[in-house]
């Protein structure tokens, strides 16, 4: 038998931002394969010795600081769209979708473009684990600039997430999986990720936004 449910609360707010966004922003997807080869080597080197769970670095963590590293150059990225005018923001603060009961919280790190790894690490780790014991505070889930959803640890390999308004981009990470490369003249198994950049079109043109994925995954390849 089928049964009605109540939209209220959490699941209600959620429902009316993410109607929101859809309306305003017009969003393009721009998908690129990554070889995450140096990326995986890197985590590795940073995580040797380090027990505490909690402090160790993340694929989320690299790609929070090299997002960021790029915003250098591509500032849009780190802007929003109110009330008719551009907000270029001086601080890149990166919020990471965390799925909670019932619903979505999005715990933001502030100034990443100025920590060290390590510190967004931590920074990274205290903020998902307060928000799955709803321990979460005001400061944790405003002010972000820029947001990243990963589903990559649901086997998911493409996607296209909403936009967290007034952010103006929004950037989905995928699950690795080994794929055959063409190198040198013979198939090599590398480990590949999709990342689905979702831009809005009002602020974030398709060459800028193109351009901007590019080095973040020129950047991931070569750490």
């Amino acid at each position: 038998m089928s049964k009605q449910i109540e939209v209220k609360g959490m699941r209600k707010i959620i429902a009316e931002r993410m109607s929101a966004s859809w309306h305003k922003s017009p969003r393009v997807v721009y998908t690129l394969s990554v070889d995450m080869t140096n990326s995986l080597a890197y985590i590795e080197r940073l995580n040797q010795g380090v027990d505490d769970k909690s402090d160790r670095v993340t694929i989320n963590n690299v790609i929070m600081k090299v997002c960021a590293a790029c915003m250098e150059k591509f500032e849009f990225v780190n802007s929003s769209f109110e009330n008719e005018s551009i907000t270029v923001h001086d601080q890149i603060n990166i919020g990471l979708a965390v799925a909670v009961e019932n619903g979505l919280m999005v715990p933001n790190i502030k100034d990443v473009g100025n920590k060290d790894i390590m510190t967004i690490a931590k920074e990274t780790n205290s903020a998902v684990m307060r928000t799955r014991i709803n321990k979460i505070t005001m400061d944790d889930i405003t002010g972000g600039t820029f947001t990243i959803t990963n589903l990559g640890m649901m086997g998911i390999e493409s996607f296209s997430p909403i936009i967290n308004q007034p952010e103006v981009a929004i950037l989905g990470v995928n699950r690795i999986k080994q794929e055959p490369v063409y190198i040198d003249g013979e198939f090599v198994p590398k480990p590949m990720m999709n990342l689905n950049f979702v831009a809005d079109h009002r602020v974030i043109d398709g060459a800028y936004a193109a351009q901007y994925i590019s080095m973040v995954k020129e950047r991931l390849e070569q750490l």
